[in-house]
């Protein structure tokens, strides 16, 4: 059997060589001087060869540790990072990051979460809160809420619930043209840009089936459905938004419903994750608690 340098002996080579000086390698390394100085002898005696050239306090590389050191850096390299990434994973199993689009993490998510009982889950429960797409692998998530779009179908997608879109307004204006659209003027519709890769999406002469064209130069466009949400729950308007999106303000009554019949959306929201978090306790009740209390 091939007998393997020590590996202290390595790690203070590399450092003198990289640094230039006993010193500042004994500094990195948290030891003395003297033992850098040690551990390299020790290394020469194994390799039998010479690698440095010692004046006082300066050092020079001989052939041999110039031929020595270029591999040895790229492979210490290499240990570093896989001890990075493994102390990353761990780090990761000591938290469940659960990443949500803007829209939901500021409406329906919260609400859902609250069924959660916390204290059964294995590992913390982390939101962030992102536009998609995302990258599990260099962002360290572990589930991805979204809707309408297959970026993620290398990962296991679980459908959440159906939604369906409706028109609301805050209840003062609504009262103001007895909850029907005909004679909202064109400028007090709010619209919701979703984005290219929505362009089927509803919109209102979709919702308003040919009654009337509006004119979306006229109105506010908003780039999230929570924004549109907003800003009809400010009197700016009325707002097509999804029904889940605005149950909490249907219940509280800062919104009411416009007479609208509800159009449904031609996608569910999804959830996905890596295949291998599909039998994840945590995992799983989190997905059970976002599949919950749907108000269609």
């Amino acid at each position: 059997m091939k007998r393997i340098a020590p590996l202290n002996a390595l790690r203070a080579f590399e450092a003198a060589a990289r640094t230039g000086s006993f010193t500042k390698a004994a500094r990195e390394l948290n030891v003395s001087s003297a033992a850098i100085s040690q551990q390299v002898k020790l290394l020469e005696e194994f390799w039998e060869e010479t690698l440095f050239i010692r004046q006082g306090n300066r050092i020079w590389l001989t052939d041999s540790g110039q031929t020595a050191y270029p591999e040895l850096a790229a492979a210490m390299t290499r240990l570093w990072d896989l001890s990075d990434r493994m102390q990353r994973t761990t780090s990761r199993r000591k938290r469940l990051i659960l990443s949500a689009p803007p829209s939901v993490a500021e409406t329906w998510l919260a609400s859902k979460l609250s069924t959660l009982d916390l204290n059964k889950l294995e590992t913390p429960l982390h939101i962030r809160v992102e536009d998609d797409p995302v990258d599990f692998q260099s962002d360290q998530i572990d589930m991805r809420v979204f809707y309408g779009h297959d970026l993620y179908g290398d990962f296991q997608v679980v459908p959440l619930f159906s939604d369906v879109m409706i028109a609301v307004a805050a209840p003062q204006y609504a009262v103001q043209f007895d909850h029907k659209l005909d004679d909202v003027p064109d400028q007090n519709f709010i619209h919701t840009d979703w984005g290219p890769g929505f362009a089927s999406s509803p919109d209102w002469n979709t919702a308003l089936d040919g009654r009337r064209i509006i004119d979306r130069s006229a109105g506010q466009l908003v780039g999230h459905s929570s924004t549109a949400l907003r800003f009809a729950r400010g009197s700016l308007g009325v707002a097509l938004v999804p029904q889940e999106m605005a149950a909490m303000d249907l219940k509280s009554g800062t919104v009411v419903r416009m007479k609208l019949t509800p159009i449904p959306l031609q996608q569910d929201y999804r959830i996905a994750h890596p295949k291998r978090l599909s039998s994840h306790p945590s995992v799983q009740m989190v997905v059970a608690a976002l599949q919950s209390g749907t108000t269609n």
